[in-house]
């Protein structure tokens, strides 16, 4: 059978519509499938930080893909705005890693040491000139290390952005579409199998978090990604109590264009719950008000949950599957997925429309658990 579509992408969130939208602008014909909406997962729980610097803890192949995905982000967002009238929301005002105590100075003052003999952009900050930046954050603000060129977006709006423009540019979105199986022939893939029928296909990629692990399985490729449950809450405050993205040891404060202040984030691998509960509001809460204190009088706004796609060294599952012709991966994101969506759906759409990435990805290939895989 003929395929239908040059790639099939299976799930919606922000990396298989980046995936998805990138294929179209190569050209490529796509359909990308969604086991409930667009957005649903990951993605839309997530603060949207574009911390290149403040992720990466030395230098090495994971930095350098951080820092191409954040430079690509501020083109793409005006290239999302023109091709679909919908604004993402970008925000570059930097991230500013706060020390209350002795012990995080010095790992914060190590951090600092590197990035400065990599040319990195960064600011070493004692007190007062935290205070200067940021004027309402606590008085148990001892140090801090700034990065100017970190961001952050509206995930929400930056997934419809993408959604959008693929659409726009011929993809087929299929919401309410779960991918039941793989379509196999030999030991090559040809399709996704769903519940509306099969999808033959030139290649596949999977984009679905911790649910790729079910596809994959199936193949005999055990993939080490595991779900880590996050929460986080939203209070409204205009004007912001403050103007950068902040985060210390206990949480993260992160001013959004629209008028909330996102704060989070818990962590529990192996939760499949992604209901928020009282414990995880109120340590969020504890750990925020001790952060800004002005934020005990902003009105609360909601609380919500996701389920992040971790593995064992928190760095992301990326290319072609050994000994698999036709299947990609696109997961293991963990808590970067929307920071890293940008050079992860140009990398993944050259490679499986079978054009030369822009980015080696190799050292992210799934190869690198050779005890946890299996074929």
């Amino acid at each position: 059978m003929e395929p239908a579509v040059d790639l099939a992408i299976v799930g919606g969130g922000v990396i298989g519509c980046s995936v998805a939208y990138h294929a179209t602008r190569r050209g490529g014909r796509v359909a990308l499938v969604e086991a409930e909406r667009i957005g649903s997962g990951a993605s839309g729980a997530a603060a949207g930080m574009l911390n290149a610097q403040a992720e990466a803890h030395e230098p090495g192949p994971f930095l350098d893909l951080l820092l191409s995905s954040r430079r690509l982000h501020g083109p793409l967002g005006e290239e999302l705005y023109e091709a679909t009238g919908l604004d993402p929301e970008y925000v570059w005002a930097g991230t500013l890693r706060v020390a209350t105590d002795e012990a995080f100075r010095e790992i914060f003052a190590a951090e600092y040491s590197w990035q400065r003999e990599q040319g990195l952009a960064a600011r070493w900050l004692d007190a007062d000139e935290i205070r200067e930046l940021e004027p309402n954050l606590s008085s148990e603000s001892v140090a801090a290390l700034y990065l100017p060129e970190d961001g952050q977006v509206n995930p929400p709006r930056l997934v419809q952005a993408l959604a959008l423009g693929a659409t726009l540019g011929g993809a087929r979105v299929m919401e309410a579409t779960s991918a039941e199986g793989l379509v196999v022939k030999g030991r090559r893939v040809t399709g996704v199998r769903t519940a509306r029928g099969e999808i033959p296909a030139g290649a596949v990629v999977l984009a679905g978090g911790a649910s790729a692990t079910l596809l994959s399985n199936q193949l005999g490729v055990h993939l080490p990604v595991h779900p880590v449950k996050g929460e986080i809450l939203a209070v409204n405050a205009r004007p912001a109590p403050v103007r950068v993205n902040i985060w210390n040891s206990e949480c993260y404060v992160v001013p959004k264009r629209d008028g909330r202040v996102v704060i989070g984030a818990t962590e529990e691998p192996g939760v499949y719950d992604r209901r928020p509960t009282l414990g995880g509001v109120a340590h969020l809460s504890r750990a925020a008000v001790n952060l800004v204190p002005e934020l005990s009088r902003a009105p609360f706004a909601s609380a919500w949950g996701g389920l992040r796609p971790g593995t064992p060294d928190g760095e992301p599952i990326l290319g072609p599957v050994e000994g698999w012709e036709g299947l990609f991966l696109a997961t293991g994101h963990y808590r970067n997925g929307v920071l890293l969506s940008a050079i992860t759906g140009e990398s993944i759409a050259a490679l499986a429309l079978g054009e030369t990435s822009p980015f080696d990805v190799s050292p992210f290939s799934q190869n690198r658990f050779a005890e946890s895989v299996t074929r």
